[in-house]
């Protein structure tokens, strides 16, 4: 695997690859690697003539990440090239004057991740959007909210990019893969199915005729119990992110239980009739 780390390096791979239509495919990570990442590089791999990851963990005031650690799971999948930026290329200065912000996904949806946050990663994204160009972009189902802006963004921004979804990939008993899940405790582990499971009653419920928002959002909080503190339920339109009284069409459940002190997310989609 061949490691790049300046934005020019990236587009002499990139662009002599798309003159001779070849279909590229990229995702990237913030390090801490785990099964659910392994499965976009692999499908990057197969459904692409050129695949690219990028991995995000060395910046400052980042969380701890180790590539050595990493690139043991990575390189097995057969991805020939990786993205490790140097910061002092790929961001000179922060991004003050500049930012890529979807109010309507933020603000203007039910609260779940700081706003703060979503901006600075969707302000990076579209950063790397532009570094790496036309392409198809894979990013994890647990991050609905993010996925969701990336897709919107592509929309509005004319970007010629195809942002894949991929299945959330999960544990036997049904917790999503996450980095977060080495931080619990035994004890919290054993607590941590709660979330999934109510996700599914909350899923069987509208898929069994309940069309009502408040009914499934109460169905799902009952189902954690005690297993943790429940920061938030939302059963939202899954492209809009947009709450309804009475659910129809494509809908997203959306769920984050706190086990200690590790906040856990995952989402769960259904189709209301």
């Amino acid at each position: 695997m061949k490691i790049l780390s300046k934005i020019a390096e990236v587009r002499a791979l990139l662009e002599p690859a798309r003159a001779e239509d070849k279909t590229i495919g990229v995702m990237g990570t913030s390090g801490r690697m785990h099964a659910g990442h392994i499965s976009l590089i692999e499908k990057a791999v197969a459904e692409n003539d050129l695949a690219i990851m990028f991995w995000m963990g060395g910046g400052e005031g980042l969380y701890e990440r180790n590539w050595d650690d990493d690139v043991k799971l990575i390189e097995p999948t057969g991805v020939e090239y990786a993205y490790l930026p140097d910061y002092a290329d790929f961001m000179p200065v922060r991004p003050s004057y500049t930012l890529t912000t979807l109010p309507q996904l933020s603000t203007g949806a039910p609260p779940m991740e700081p706003v703060e946050h979503l901006d600075a990663v969707t302000t990076t994204t579209a950063k790397l959007f532009n570094v790496f160009g036309p392409m198809r972009y894979y990013s994890g189902e647990k991050d609905w909210q993010q996925l969701a802006m990336f897709k919107r963004m592509a929309i509005d921004l004319s970007w010629d990019i195809e942002v894949i979804g991929c299945p959330v990939v999960r544990e036997a008993d049904g917790v999503a893969m996450s980095s977060r899940n080495v931080k619990l405790t035994a004890e919290e582990r054993a607590r941590a199915p709660a979330l999934y499971r109510a996700l599914v009653k909350g899923k069987e419920a509208i898929e069994s005729g309940e069309t009502g928002s408040a009914k499934v959002v109460s169905l799902v909080r009952e189902a954690m119990g005690d297993a943790g503190e429940v920061i938030y339920v939302h059963a939202l339109d899954a492209e809009t992110l947009q709450p309804m009284d009475r659910l129809t069409g494509e809908i997203r459940i959306i769920a984050s239980l706190k086990l200690g002190e590790v906040p856990l997310v995952d989402n769960i989609g259904a189709t209301a009739k």
